[in-house]
């Protein structure tokens, strides 16, 4: 075995660091104060090797006072071979073959709350500082496993995990403890309580086997009541167990197939629903590059007009030059031309020129009259176009605006019915528009308490419509009615929407009066109620509500602009012609002296002629490219509007679809949300059912068997019915009872002998195992008898051990102990505890006693540690135990108080000296070493 050869502390109670201890000593003492340490070293060093610290202490209560987080402790051990040969190392199974020495580390780390300690093993001697990141740490069990191979038998850790005051006092143990201490040593102890264990075992089946045999005849005349009862529990499980199945298995099963079918519907559902999505998806984008076609179109149209306008500005320039260098020219020859016409018609009736001057006239105004109403027509189409194109304000009734107006300034929040209404299907805007026209220009008042000073300006202005300050929130329903059709972006009134609620919507009057509905309206606004019916139809020119109303009203306005220009383009001819014509009777009823005037101005005319005809040729020419230009720039405007009509039609169109797509995209969204959170609420409410009940084929088989859960709830209520009854046997215990009867009275017998034999021959074998460990024993005896004579020749003490009587019977092994009496100085003989010995006898027999368990057929060796051997001894005893203990083989490490007696120094060959810490200082002192000198000892 090994001996220790140095011992480094860190943070081991309240020494912070010690290093280097040496150890390498046959015989160390530790000499200090009471309470300076000496223990806690000893404790230290049962730490290093895995045992149990002394007095109930444990590795925990020395770490825990020096307040740190960490505490190591290392020692370097002997690995030299024993004998010549060397691989025989003691700590050659872990691995060291060529190094002499082994350092030995052990962490006690804070863990959390709490400590634990770990180990290390390193050939060399290898310092902390060097391990400190090492992954391969032992635990307990594997390290003693690891010392046991080096040496350090169990039975050497039992002896030095020995209680202070132990080790000195062996021999005041009974001759039993002794005995048994011996057999724990040496690893008998086990075996026997093995032995015992198995004999108790024993007993217990012998008598089992009786109660057994009892009881098999007392079963066999309850047998046949219980065969009776069994039958009928029987015939109640059967019933019991089908509805337990049908309500624990098969309901659940079924009403999650049910559920899980409806989900599957639904996810069909919105499976299908998805396809329309993508269809108006594609649409859109179909819309998307029709607009943008469109736009194209729309810019190409107004860069064509933009540059026919241009050079109609150009050749507009150059005829007004010509027009300016004609018209006096043209003047003049006007001027022969009346003079000759006058000059032919001198002889006409004035009197009937006069009265066709008059009839002219009056034409003329009135021809005037009805282009300036058909201009001021025209004027208000085009702001319609504007406002509708939002490029300005919507014109509105004049009542209106200037309810509107008053109602602003006063601060009054309100809006007009006209405001809130949206047509969501363009078929049903004419009807729509017939039942609201007469109320677009109700005023909806936001807050109610506003109402008496609306009424009052109301009053005021004389305004003809309602003013409703009690509005409430439009539902949304789906149905046949016309409200199914509008909805309403802010409050509306109660009594409209009643209103609205009541007409049902038919495709034509004969459907109509085929529904059931005492109110009805048809698509072109024909309305039937109480009072009869009648047509609500309103130009789409004149539709006010929602944007489809609005685009239809542009569409109307735009459609029928071209006849009123075209229109306004014939009176302005025909006022032009009787202009001319009222100007030549004008000029006739005036000439009368034109044939003088005609002959005296007769060479200027002629000049006039000459110089005109080129002018009249270019005039012609630009005149003729104006014409070309007013057609092709009058088409070019009418294809820009047209093109700008179709590009606000196909953005709001656009802008519709896209909404709409954008409002089924959030429902089928928030459907699919719902419809997930239903699955994942279904698996959460399902989780509990078994894999194997879910199953497609399972479910299928279920409900090919009981149709649906309601089926299982009809034959539920059935078995319920039928278990109400009271006289069914309940007691389920019947069946065990019943079949173990049953079994007694046909199996029980044989298998009872049988086990009554297999008890017996275990009996007989174990009485023959113990009988044969007997030698064991008694080998073990014969052992530690030959060590404690031998370690008596050396104290020249004369040891003898009484022959110990083991037998195969439990009263005598119980009884046996080992009786060992001593011979000092030729004396006779004493006993271990009889009061005969001194008190250094007594640590003589004591030290024989420990020192022989310690020896084994491996021989001697390896370390003890004592706790204050020398107690209560003179100097003459000290010196007998010093001589005794230089005498062994072993390491001793010793412990004593300091003492005025230096003979305790005596057979050591190194003195560790400990001191108390000091109350005013954190750490205790560092151990002093003495060191006896070489040749001293020698001498």
């Amino acid at each position: 075995m090994f001996h220790i050869k140095s011992l480094e502390l860190v943070h081991w109670d309240y020494w912070q660091r010690i290093k280097n201890i040496p150890l390498d000593a046959k015989i160390i003492t530790i000499a200090g104060q009471n309470g300076s340490g000496k223990t806690t070293l000893l404790d230290a060093m049962r730490t290093l090797f895995g045992l149990d610290c002394s007095m109930g202490r444990t590795y925990k209560h020395y770490a825990r006072h020096s307040g740190q987080q960490t505490a190591w402790l290392r020692a370097v051990v002997d690995n030299k071979p024993v004998g010549r040969q060397l691989s025989n190392r003691p700590f050659r199974h872990s691995g060291f073959f060529s190094d002499d020495e082994v350092t030995l580390f052990c962490q006690v780390q804070k863990n959390g709350g709490d400590w634990k300690r770990q180990y290390l093993m390193r050939p060399g001697n290898i310092q902390v500082e060097e391990v400190t990141e090492a992954n391969d740490w032992l635990g307990v069990e594997n390290y003693r496993k690891r010392l046991a191979q080096a040496g350090l038998s169990p039975a050497m850790a039992k002896v030095l995990a020995l209680e202070q005051g132990e080790t000195d006092k062996l021999c005041e143990y009974a001759p039993r403890q002794l005995l048994d201490l011996v057999f724990q040593v040496f690893g008998d102890k086990e075996v026997l309580d093995a032995y015992d264990e198995a004999k108790r075992h024993q007993r217990d089946t012998e008598t089992e086997l009786k109660r057994f045999e009892a009881e098999l005849e007392a079963s066999r005349t309850n047998l046949e009541g219980l065969r009776l009862r069994v039958a009928n529990y029987h015939q109640w499980e059967d019933l019991h167990k089908e509805k337990r199945t049908l309500l624990e298995e098969v309901l659940p099963t079924l009403q999650y197939h049910e559920a899980r079918e409806k989900a599957a519907g639904i996810s069909r559902q919105l499976r299908e629903a998805r396809k329309p999505m993508a269809q108006a998806d594609t649409q859109l984008a179909e819309k998307r590059n029709q607009l943008a076609s469109q736009q194209r179109a729309l810019t190409e149209a107004q860069q064509q007009e933009t540059l026919l306008e241009q050079e109609g500005s150009v050749l507009a320039g150059r005829l007004t030059q010509v027009n300016s260098k004609l018209k006096p020219l043209e003047s003049l020859l006007e001027q022969k031309e009346r003079l000759r016409k006058l000059a032919e018609d001198a002889g006409a009736d004035i009197a009937e020129v006069a009265k066709q001057l008059d009839e002219k006239e009056a034409e003329l105004a009135r021809k005037k009259q009805e282009r300036d109403a058909l201009a001021a027509k025209i004027a208000g189409e085009m702001s319609t176009i504007s406002a509708l194109q939002g490029k300005s304000a919507m014109p509105e009734p004049e009542a209106q605006r200037l309810m509107r107006r008053a109602l602003r300034d006063e601060g009054i929040a309100h809006a007009m019915l006209s405001d809130i209404v949206e047509v969501t299907d363009p078929k049903w805007q004419g009807a729509v528009e017939g039942v609201l026209g007469g109320y677009a220009s109700v005023v909806l008042l936001e807050r109610a308490k506003d109402a008496p000073a609306a009424y009052r300006l109301a009053e005021k202005e004389r305004y003809r419509h309602f003013i409703v300050p009690d509005c409430v929130e439009a539902p949304v329903v789906k149905d046949s009615s016309l409200l199914s059709v509008v909805r309403f972006s802010a409050k509306a009134p109660g009594w409209l929407i009643e209103q609205l609620e009541r007409i049902e919507r038919v495709d034509s009057v004969d459907d109509g009066f085929k529904s059931n509905s005492d109110e009805w309206i048809t698509p072109d606004a024909y309305h039937r109620e109480r009072r009869g019916g009648r047509s609500l139809f309103v130009e789409p020119s004149r539709y006010r509500f929602g944007a489809a109303g609005k685009t239809q009203r542009l569409e109307a306005i735009q459609k029928s602009l071209p006849a009123l220009e075209a229109k306004e383009d014939t009176l302005t001819l025909a006022i032009s012609k009787l202009a001319a014509e009222v100007s030549a009777l004008k000029v006739r009823i005036a000439g009368v002296d034109a044939a003088k005037e005609l002959a005296a101005r007769q060479a200027e005319f002629e000049e006039a002629t000459r110089a005109i005809e080129p002018l009249k040729a270019e005039r012609l020419e630009v005149g003729a490219r104006l014409g070309e230009l007013q057609t092709l720039t009058k088409n070019a405007t009418v294809a820009r509007t047209r093109a700008d009509t179709v590009w606000q039609n196909a953005r709001m169109a656009l802008a519709e679809a896209e909404a709409g797509l954008r409002l089924n995209h959030r429902r089928q969204i928030e459907q699919r949300t719902e419809h997930a959170k239903a699955l994942l609420e279904m698996r959460r409410s399902w989780r509990h059912l078994p894999l194997e009940w879910r199953r497609p084929a399972r479910r299928a088989a279920l409900v090919t068997q009981h149709v649906n859960a309601h089926q299982v709830d009809l034959r539920v209520n059935s078995l319920q019915h039928a278990l109400a009854r009271d006289d069914w046997e309940l007691d389920a215990t019947v069946i065990d009872q019943y079949a173990r009867l049953n079994d007694q009275l046909s199996n029980r017998q044989s298998e009872t002998e049988e086990r009554r034999y297999q008890n017996n021959r275990a009996i007989e074998a174990t009485a023959n195992a113990r009988g044969a460990y007997i030698e064991r024993l008694r080998y073990t005896i014969k052992t530690y008898s030959k060590n404690i004579k031998e370690l008596g020749e050396l104290a020249n003490i004369e040891v003898t051990a009484d022959p110990v009587r083991l037998e195969n019977d439990d009263v005598q092994l119980a009884q046996a102990g080992l009786h060992v009496r001593f011979k000092f100085d030729g004396k006779d003989q004493i006993g271990m505890n009889d009061g005969e010995a001194s008190g250094g006898q007594q640590v003589m027999k004591s030290l024989v006693l420990l020192i022989g368990l310690l020896k084994s057929e491996e021989g001697s060796g390896g370390f003890v540690f004592i706790d204050e051997p020398f107690a209560h001894l003179d100097i003459r005893n000290i010196q007998l135990v010093g001589e005794f203990l230089k005498n062994t083989d072993a390491q001793y490490l010793m412990t004593t108080p300091l003492t005025h007696n230096t003979d305790v120094y005596d057979p050591s060959e190194l003195t560790l000296i400990t001191s108390k810490k000091k109350k005013d200082q954190q750490w205790a002192q560092p151990i002093f070493v003495l060191q006896r000198r070489q040749e001293a000892s020698a001498a």
